[in-house]
């Protein structure tokens, strides 16, 4: 029986799959070397140069600018009156409460309504006021009808250093429909205080 031919065959095998593994595996320093980052990945974090003004690009404009309404756009005009008082202080003296009524009990208005008949005998203006300065105050309060005609003209006193005044005045002629208005000024035409009524016809 012939071994030799066998035997010289798997000698050559080993020796080309010996050979083969060399290669294929490098050397320890060269697979470290593989590991480290190359010098160009170093460099490749260098920051780039700001761009010239020309480059960069405009800013928005700020959103105030944008959502701003032109010049000159009209408002929105109020259909119904705010039957709500408007109140100052002047020199000390303040009104505190101002309300229409028909009527005044124990110093009180009794139903405080903003809306009168044509056939109310009256209209009351109750006012509640504070007077922290040292010397008395003197309120004129005037009726003001739709047509801008003008009732009343009442004083009402306001004592010094009082914390606390209720008074009020009242009208008979507040008989003509429409948007009225209540006025208290001081005694130098300075207002104090200001609250609209309706007389409304066949009430």
């Amino acid at each position: 029986m012939n071994i030799e031919p066998k035997i010289t065959l798997a000698v050559v095998v080993a020796l080309l799959t010996t050979a083969a593994c060399t290669q294929a595996r490098p050397k320890k320093a060269e697979a470290i070397d593989r590991v480290k980052p190359s010098q160009t990945m170093l460099t490749s974090t260098v920051a780039v140069p700001a761009p010239t003004p020309s480059e960069t690009k405009k800013p928005e404009p700020p959103i105030a600018d944008v959502v701003a309404p032109p010049m000159g756009e009209p408002k929105a005009i109020e259909t119904a009156p705010s039957f709500e008082p408007e109140l100052q202080s002047i020199d000390g003296l303040s009104i505190e409460r101002l309300v229409t009524a028909p009527g005044i009990e124990r110093r009180e208005p009794v139903a405080a309504s903003s809306v009168f008949g044509d056939l109310d005998e009256r209209v009351y203006a109750f006012v509640e006021a504070r007077n922290d300065s040292e010397r008395d105050k003197t309120l004129l309060v005037h009726f003001i009808g739709p047509d801008g005609q003008v009732s009343g003209g009442i004083e009402l006193r306001i004592p010094a250093s009082t914390p606390r005044w209720r008074t009020w005045a009242y009208t008979r002629n507040a008989n003509e429909p429409g948007l009225w208005r209540v006025e208290i000024r001081s005694d130098d035409g300075a207002l104090l205080g200001a609250l609209p009524f309706e007389v409304e016809h066949g009430c």
